[in-house]
């Protein structure tokens, strides 16, 4: 299987860097490079199918935006087909298997073949991330943003296409947004960086190893021991462990899927910057938010930008009242749930965080009107008032989102119920088969230890500059070197393409 960790990946892009890097006076031609590397990879990936929908896509969002920029007062019915086409090709291949069951039936009472391509759709790579993209560069043209001129076909290709996006995101978009930033906290609008016919250069080499680094030892070492000794076991049949073995399992499925994803966000930041382009930040320290509105401000942050943006806002946002801003968050996050997955698991997980963050705005308004203070004093106020406040409420949202996750693991709504079930009721009757106290023990003391790791990690970063780099890469290789040989066999995927 063809994988960003696997060998062929590693040579392919030794091959291919020095190609692109060939071309560092024309940064058009690299456009045309990576877009060729990219479907060359989303094929091997997922087969000749996925590239050939891709760039029929791509033809179309492309004369779409033709059409606009010819046709001025038709521009609002072309965006709208624009987006329908969109959702419906989205919709079509990401939720096809709740319907497969029907279709086939039918194909077969007609005396047809329903095993075949009809009946077994497969999902295109990275067709929620470009349509993503291609929905905010609709809805760019639509507002003649300056900052996002019309690509031409090369250009727009890459965006859609480029590896370092297309599996599981970040979602580049051609508009700079408010609170998705690059590494430097400063603005990524891909527009510009793909547009611009000054020759690039490559972008803190050392830095953008170093987050290839630390994404193997997250991914391939931490994440993977944990899904293989702890999260796969016990979600594979809950009834059979202890209470505590289980709450061990669902912390653990938190901090596995935050590394896997965190790592891969990481490793295409780093690839971005070995390209000389600034990815956005996927990722910031989600797992230290002190309520649930700040916890998706710091995780899928590409994500939840785009539906604040797209679904959030134009839905009213908090334009029409209290009770119509309530309404809002809950459909954008019920919306964000269902992305995830046709089933009801899912939809259950966008609707606890929707209520979540429903609960959380009335018991800020709660707060403002019983103590008669501004709305700014009421937010977070628990988690301003003292040191006993910020942990507790660091606790209780970490801990919900951790449970809630259980649905996002769990493969269908009954199965979460039997991890629920066996967590609340295998604290007397089961013998433990693993020391659940001793992995509990080692997350405690990561999640105490994480906030100075994380301080120290920032300071380093901010000393990048003043470091030769040969002493920053050279010892880094050397790391880098022995996870490959010291690593696990085999390749493993990562949960987010899944999605």
């Amino acid at each position: 299987m063809f994988s960003f960790l696997s060998i062929e990946f590693a040579l392919a892009f030794i091959v291919f860097f020095c190609i692109y890097w060939a071309f560092r006076a024309k940064p058009q031609i690299q456009n045309l490079i990576i877009a060729a590397a990219s479907y060359g990879v989303i094929y091997l990936m997922a087969g000749v199918a996925a590239p050939a929908i891709l760039f029929a896509f791509s033809i179309v969002i492309h004369l779409i935006v033709y059409l606009m920029s010819r046709y001025e007062a038709h521009k609002k019915s072309l965006l709208i087909l624009g987006i329908v086409i969109t959702l419906l090709q989205l919709s079509f291949f990401k939720y096809y298997d709740f319907f497969k069951g029907a279709v086939s039936a039918s194909l077969n009472a007609m005396n047809l073949d329903g095993s075949g391509l009809a009946a077994n759709l497969i999902l295109p790579l990275g067709i929620s991330y470009y349509s993503f993209q291609a929905i905010s560069y609709l809805v760019s043209r639509y507002r003649d943003t300056p900052e996002v001129p019309k690509f031409n076909f090369a250009q727009l290709l890459m965006h859609f296409s480029f590896f370092a996006t297309i599996t599981a995101g970040p979602i580049a978009r051609a508009q700079s947004a408010k609170g998705l930033t690059d590494i430097d906290d400063q603005p990524c609008g891909m527009s510009a960086q793909i547009r611009s016919a000054e020759p690039r250069s490559i972008i803190y080499p050392g830095l953008a190893l170093a987050l290839i680094v630390i994404a193997l030892i997250k991914k391939w070492w931490i994440a993977g021991w944990l899904a293989d000794n702890w999260v796969n076991p016990v979600f594979a049949n809950p009834l059979q462990y202890h209470s505590l073995e289980i709450l061990a399992a669902i912390y653990g499925y938190t901090i596995q899927l935050f590394l896997d994803f965190s790592g891969y966000s990481e490793m295409m930041i780093a690839f971005g910057l070995l390209l000389g382009f600034r990815l956005p930040v996927n990722f910031r320290a989600p797992l230290l938010a002190h309520n649930i509105r700040d916890f998706w401000d710091k995780w899928h942050i590409s994500l939840s930008t785009w539906i604040r943006d797209h679904i959030y806002i134009p839905l009213g946002g908090s334009r029409h009242g209290f009770a119509r801003t309530q309404f809002n968050l809950l459909a954008a996050m019920v919306l964000s749930g269902v992305w995830h997955g046709s089933g009801w698991n899912f939809f259950l997980w966008g609707l606890f965080h929707g209520l979540a963050l429903v609960l959380l705005n009335i018991s800020d308004k709660a707060y403002e009107k019983i103590y008669k203070v501004s709305a700014r004093e009421a937010r977070d106020a628990v988690y301003k008032s003292s040191l006993l406040g910020k942990a507790v409420s660091v606790f209780v949202t970490v801990n919900f989102v951790c449970f809630c996750f259980v649905f996002f693991r769990a493969k269908t709504f009954e199965e979460a119920l039997q991890v629920f079930q066996a967590l609340f009721q295998n604290y007397m009757n089961v013998q433990w088969l693993n020391n659940p106290l001793y992995l509990l023990g080692l997350m405690a003391v990561a999640w105490i230890a994480y906030p100075f790791a994380r301080q120290f990690g920032q300071r380093l970063k901010a000393h990048y500059p003043k470091f030769p780099q040969y002493r920053v890469i050279v010892p880094l290789f050397v790391i880098f070197m022995l996870i490959v040989i010291c690593a696990p066999s085999g390749i493993p995927g990562f949960i987010y393409a899944n999605f």
